[in-house]
């Protein structure tokens, strides 16, 4: 009997002192979003001109709205709010990182956008397309699962050689 007590105490040590947390932890909730980082390659225009930069996730192409009634959308949380203000941390030829917390769902279009003027209903330009290439200039969807952040969500932005501008006047 007691050959049998210590046979399992030795089984139940060696099972407990296999597990390494690596596993599913029902304590540990990842909350979803994506990160990445943005590319600034070449100059930047002058400080006046970026007011503001941020990341925005938008869950379909927007090629059909204006800039107001995507501000709109925005500011009615039917499409995900900015990022953090970039502006502050843009220089050429740098890497900035980043991260956002999102909605499990699939983003058609996530972009740096770049706020050049006063008037914040209008003066927007994107600058930068997550998988937007001249030879690729389709947007590249980013799928966020819950419980997981999706990493390598990189973006390229380029001031002076902008990518396709999505909005109609």
């Amino acid at each position: 009997m007691r050959k049998e007590v210590l046979l399992s105490i030795v089984i139940l040590l060696s099972i407990f002192s296999a597990c390494d947390q690596s596993g599913l932890n029902p304590n540990e909730y990842q909350d979803p979003g994506f990160s990445g980082s943005i590319m600034v390659v070449g100059s930047i225009p002058p400080r006046d001109s970026v007011r503001d930069l941020r990341v925005v996730a938008v869950p379909y192409y927007p090629v059909d709205t204006t800039v107001a009634d995507l501000i709109d959308k925005i500011l009615n949380k039917q499409v995900i709010p900015f990022s953090e203000s970039l502006s502050n941390n843009v220089a050429p030829n740098t890497t900035l990182q980043y991260q956002m917390f999102v909605k499990p769902k699939t983003y058609y279009y996530v972009a740096v956008a770049q706020l050049y003027g006063i008037n914040v209903f209008q003066d927007w330009r994107v600058v930068g397309i997550y998988g937007y290439s001249p030879s690729t200039p389709a947007p590249s969807p980013v799928v966020v699962v819950d419980g997981q952040m999706t990493k390598n969500v990189d973006i390229t932005i380029d001031f002076y050689n902008l990518p396709p501008q999505p909005f109609k006047k």
